[in-house]
């Protein structure tokens, strides 16, 4: 499995308090079965923006502790962008952290509210400087029954939504699993990540979310989005268009 959002670097954000813990959730991240994955501080854009030479550096001291440790862990960097007026210009200035060698992605955290004024305009010219979002989390900051309509139309120009694990496991309560399958249903569910923050409460686990992926949907559809989708988005190519379900009497099942 690939992990793509992780708060996994120390002293950058809220995520791992020091190299102790960020070590621990290695462990545990190659425990689960994760082989790749994904430093992303916050990094918000005018307050608090992690420059790209120090994720970099951080990840290549990480990477040097898994290999001391004895640990079989790939590890890349990134970042969670806050949502802002300056990121096209950013992406222009290549500022803004990519996932992955393919440089063709990136984390983009939605704020819990309505969508900005003029999202849809600032999404195309981020794509014209080579990035393209992916909107990481919705379940979470918007509430169950709200309107996706302007995330279908994101997702039609090419835009990827990635939602957390234990959301859909339903870790993260009832109205968040809600939220995950409703997206599943719009088609706008392509990837999940761990979000992971710390090797206690929320860490870099993925095997739970496989498995309820692979009891609803089957075993395909579990390694599509926590495997080969994943893999892809780091190379900078496009994913497979995520797997329907549709909701008859509390059950799900895959579309034909």
């Amino acid at each position: 499995m690939i992990d793509l959002h992780a708060h996994i670097l120390p002293g950058l954000d809220d995520g791992a308090t020091d190299w102790e813990v960020a070590l621990a959730m290695c462990r545990l991240a190659v425990a689960d079965g994760i082989s790749t994955l994904v430093a992303t501080p916050h990094y918000y854009p005018g307050t608090a923006p992690v420059e790209p030479e120090v994720i970099a550096e951080q990840v290549a001291e990480l990477r040097g502790r898994c290999a001391q440790a004895g640990l079989d862990l790939e590890l890349l960097g990134g970042a969670e962008v806050a949502l802002d007026a300056s990121l096209p210009a950013l992406a222009k200035a290549a500022r803004l952290p990519a996932l992955g060698p393919g440089g063709r992605y990136f984390l983009l955290e939605m704020p819990p509210a309505s969508p900005m004024r003029g999202l849809e305009e600032m999404v195309f010219q981020l794509q014209l400087s080579g990035l393209t979002p992916v909107f990481c989390h919705p379940e979470r900051t918007w509430p169950a029954g709200s309107d996706w309509s302007w995330l279908q139309r994101l997702v039609e120009t090419g835009c990827l939504v990635q939602v957390t694990a234990m959301s859909l496991t339903g870790d993260f309560g009832a109205q968040a699993q809600a939220a995950c399958l409703r997206l599943l249903e719009l088609g706008c569910c392509h990837l999940v990540a761990s979000d992971a923050h710390s090797d206690q409460w929320r860490a870099p686990q993925l095997s739970g979310a496989w498995d309820y992926l692979e009891r609803l949907m089957g075993a395909d559809t579990a390694r599509l989005m926590l495997a080969e989708s994943p893999r892809r988005v780091l190379e900078g190519k496009e994913p497979e268009a995520p797997v329907l379900i549709r909701r008859k009497r509390r059950w799900f099942k895959r579309r034909d």
